[in-house]
């Protein structure tokens, strides 16, 4: 009765003194009185899924403020709303004993967009959830990412995404667990991920926590919902490249839901204006010159997934992914005689994840996981006149299986703790071989297999204003018999409500990379090969990062500071074919990388800018090249600048994007066929600029977004990169090196429409 009582009172002095509206919600999931909410009182709450889920919230038609409505839901749903900020607020779950069960707070509620939030140490994108990007078409998780300070692709792909100096095989990529080796399509030009499935991507770039192992550099960890649906829901679209489709259907009421998506290419029956503009960048130095029905590039991604909720403590979920990309193509060379390219890639997985919630303490996590990645390329030429031929083949396979049981243990309001033991083998092979009518010769192959224990514990505990993140994480590789550890460490203090200082520090190792391999074939675009670590041609790379920063935010700005120092060693390049025909060795190399990043944003109700620059130094050094001295990295991007706006009207919203980068360096080779320099020169200095635009409508309960995207504006042609190609056109050529240079440019101007239904 007090309870009420002070409800009534709290209330009334509320609209008096609160700005308050005329507002109300008719008995409706809490998950879609927050939208309403947040829509109407401009508000973001931030909140775990699990918290809101099966809760339903209630409002009768009066006046509110903001702070009425938060003790409404307090009491509705037994969550409070902590603020942040004037406009963010965090629902934290209040026990029977009236304690607070802390989450991982937001240290920044809206990051360049909304739907992108900062996590002390990790960055947050909900793609269903987020606004326009500059240059993004319908959300594309991974080219999203490629916003966020020090991440960079030198080469405009989506997949090829380098973070703070790290390589784009060092980033460990799972999506419910599953293991993803090459997680693009059009050969890495847009995301393998549909982004209409995606709950939520967590992105690491520093201190990453001790579950995580594997590699080297960054984390993208992907989720699909988990949730239970009430009724049946259909999400379908269209753009230039491909048409998709996701649904989820409840089968058992509250208990279990069926969801699948599968998205298609259109390319081999329609090419359009965005698909040529992608295979003019893709294909460029090769002998790839157009595509109609007979040569065809297509691709491919399904997903299934099944959500079984056998009571209010446990979930299990089963999710199987494919994701495929398959090119045929065939032309004359001569009259009588013809050159054929077929390559496959495919990348597939299964995972299931068991969740039981003990009590508001302790909870327990069972996962399961299998993955394959299969490439394989061949190439035949061959004369109809004299029956003779020639074929060279390239395969890398990889089979990944694993299991994983963790714990989380919240010890008071203040401490929580989370430990687990993870294990996976890793079976990875590849063949290069070239074979004719007379003649077969195998070139490079090699099968490994290793079985990876790991056991690992996180400890978080927070005192006043200072928040303590340390971890341990102990790996055993059976191959190369070697223990490795590798402690975690995030300490952040907040000095006033304004000002937040961070330190952080980590240490990883890797034991599966891939290796550049410059075998002589027209397809010049994945010459990448995985391979296993064995301690002597390939080492185990080990990888040390320290890094310290500042966040200030007032009066809607939004500075944030980061500086980093990372060290490598054990990194190896397959020099095949190179620097002569028959060379096979390895280079074993370290280096280092530091940098600087500094974000600065403004925003208001209706719009807001950001600026991003970033600053990076990375050297490497091998065995037996430059002297052994320090040279310039390949990938290098020494500086570069992001500008954002964007702009909402009403169900309208635009974006406009600037993007600036110097050049990265190349080595100059001489007449002879000698480096006279290794990357000691730059190429010029690369722009563009990119807009983007949505527009969204609904129809009763049916609701439409269609929108366009031009990548490359002004449509300035930069080069990207510049590469040496070892040339065997005569006998000669076999003791003599000569080199012919390739210089690859960027995307031209690239236009793209989306249009999208959900019901």
């Amino acid at each position: 009765m007090n309870r009420i009582l002070f409800a009534c009172l709290f209330l009334l002095s509320n609209a008096v003194f609160s700005q308050s509206k005329a507002f109300e919600c008719e008995l409706m999931p809490l998950a879609k009185a927050i939208i309403k909410i947040e829509k109407e009182f401009d508000v973001k709450y931030s909140y775990a899924d699990s918290l809101i889920a099966d809760k339903r919230f209630l409002l009768l038609k009066k006046q509110y403020s903001i702070e009425g409505i938060n003790l409404e839901i307090e009491i509705q749903a037994k969550l409070q709303a902590k603020k942040i900020s004037d406009r963010y607020y965090a629902l934290v779950s209040i026990d029977e004993n009236n304690r607070l069960i802390p989450l991982n707070e937001v240290v920044i509620g809206s990051f360049l967009i909304n739907g992108v939030s900062k996590y002390n140490q990790r960055f947050v994108l909900l793609p269903q959830k987020s606004e326009v990007l500059a240059g993004v078409t319908d959300s594309d998780v991974l080219l999203s990412l490629q916003q966020l300070p020090g991440v960079k692709s030198p080469n405009e792909t989506v997949t090829g995404m380098y973070v703070r100096g790290g390589t784009q095989d060092q980033n460990l990529m799972l999506l419910d667990g599953i293991r993803l080796y090459h997680p693009g399509h059009l050969f890495g030009m847009i995301s393998g991920i549909n982004p209409n499935i995606v709950k939520s991507v967590s992105f690491y770039n520093k201190a990453t926590p001790a579950n995580y192992g594997e590699r080297a550099s960054s984390v993208i960890d992907i989720e699909t919902s988990g949730k239970l649906e009430q009724q049946a829901t259909i999400n379908a679209g269209v753009n230039a490249l491909n048409a998709d489709c996701f649904m989820q259907v409840p089968i058992i009421k509250n208990k279990l839901d069926v969801q699948v998506s599968g998205r298609k290419s259109f390319t081999e029956l329609w090419r359009s204006t965005t698909f040529n503009q992608l295979a003019n960048k893709v294909f460029q130095n090769t002998d790839f010159k157009s595509f109609n029905d007979s040569n065809t590039f297509q691709f491919y991604d399904y997903l299934a997934k099944i959500i079984f909720k056998p009571s209010d403590k446990s979930t299990i979920t089963i999710t199987g992914l494919s994701i495929n990309n398959d090119l045929n193509y065939k032309y004359k060379i001569t009259a009588d005689s013809t050159s054929s390219q077929q390559m496959s890639i495919l990348d597939d997985g299964y995972s299931v994840n068991w969740h039981h919630q003990f009590s508001d303490r302790f909870s327990q996590k069972f996962s399961a996981y299998y993955s394959v990645y299969d490439f394989r390329y061949s190439k035949k030429k061959e004369n109809d006149t004299t029956q003779d031929y020639e074929v060279f083949k390239k395969l890398n396979r990889i089979v990944n299986s694993g299991a994983e049981i963790s714990f989380h243990s919240l010890i008071n309001q203040k401490m929580q703790l989370d430990y687990g033991y993870q294990v996976s083998g890793n079976d990875v092979s590849h063949l290069f071989n070239t074979y004719n009518q007379d003649v077969g010769i195998d070139l490079n192959q090699r099968k490994l297999f290793n079985v990876l224990h790991a056991v690992y514990l996180s400890h978080d505990y927070a005192l006043q204003r200072w928040r303590f993140q340390t971890g341990l994480r102990y790996n055993y590789f059976s191959k190369t018999e070697m223990h490795t550890f590798e402690p975690r460490l995030f300490i952040q203090n907040k000095i006033t409500e304004a000002l937040v200082l961070q330190f952080s520090y980590e240490r990883k190792n890797q034991f599966m990379s891939q290796a550049r391999e410059n075998s002589i074939n027209d397809l010049s675009l994945e010459n990448y090969v995985w391979v296993l670590s064995d301690n002597e041609k390939y080492p185990i790379q080990k990888a040390n990062q320290f890094s310290a920063g500042f966040i200030y935010k007032e009066n809607n700005w939004l500075l944030d500071v980061d500086g980093y120092y990372k060290t490598i060693n054990g990194i190896t390049g397959l020099n095949f074919g190179f620097f002569n025909q028959n060379d096979q060795a390895t280079s074993k190399g370290q280096g280092f990388t530091k940098g600087a990043e500094v974000f600065v944003q403004k925003k208001a109700k209706d719009w807001r800018t950001s600026v991003t620059y970033s600053f990076q130094d990375s050297q490497n050094k091998f065995e037996g090249l430059h002297a052994g001295r320090y040279f310039t990295a390949n990938s290098n991007i020494a500086h570069a600048v992001n500008v954002n706006l964007n702009k909402k009207w009403k169900q309208f919203s635009a974006a406009l994007g600037w993007f600036w980068h110097t050049g990265k360096p190349y080595s100059y080779i001489n007449e002879r066929g000698m480096i006279e320099s290794f990357n000691e020169n730059n190429l010029p200095v690369y722009h563009r600029m990119d807009v983007s635009c949505e527009y969204t409508f609904s129809s009763g309960k049916i609701k439409f977004r269609t929108g366009f995207s031009i990548y490359n504006l002004y449509n300035r042609k930069s080069i990207i990169s510049r590469e040496y190609e070892r040339q065997f056109v005569s006998v000669g050529d076999l003791a003599n090196e000569r080199y012919k240079r390739n210089d690859y440019y960027s995307l031209g101007i690239t236009p793209n429409v989306f249009f999208r239904i959900v019901i």
